[in-house]
């Protein structure tokens, strides 16, 4: 019993303490609209650099670091449809990346389904999590259709 409320601490701090490990880049909202979607970034970070779900624990390679992308989408339309978030990227050169991670953005950690289907109306809120090289900076979140500028860091 002891050993599971040691465990159960270790997270819930690791699940307060992640936000306060990065680097606030932009902590407003930023909207868009596009193709009857709604999206917003409400807050990008460059970092924390560690993600644990469960028992896995997640770090960037060598050279890079996470850069994380909370988001709320919304679907404007009256039908049911996917939103596949490989559809979101970070410019880098001539190229671009996906996240490699999409957190639920719940109390805790939990990967979330890349593809997922949303009702009409209805409204989510996700964590994508970029590993992005450590001396680069992106210039725009770019969630087809939608384009999001940003300031270098």
């Amino acid at each position: 019993m002891r050993d599971s409320k040691r465990a159960f601490l270790a997270v819930a701090f690791a699940v307060l303490a992640a936000p306060a490990c990065g680097r606030v880049i932009i902590n407003q909202p930023v909207n868009r609209q596009g193709d009857a979607w709604h999206l917003t970034l409400r807050v990008l970070s460059d970092g924390p650099n560690g993600y644990s779900a469960g028992n896995t624990n997640y770090t960037p390679s060598r050279g890079e670091r996470f850069i994380w992308a909370h988001v709320t989408l919304h679907n404007d339309q009256p039908i049911p449809r996917k939103f596949n978030f490989d559809r979101c990227d970070l410019d880098l050169s001539d190229g671009a990346v996906v996240p490699a991670l999409i957190d639920a953005d719940a109390i805790v950690n939990w990967t979330a389904n890349h593809e997922p289907e949303l009702a009409p109306g209805e409204t989510i809120t996700r964590k994508l999590i970029f590993a992005y090289p450590r001396d680069k900076s992106p210039t725009r979140l770019y969630c087809a259709p939608m384009v999001i500028a940003l300031p270098q860091f």
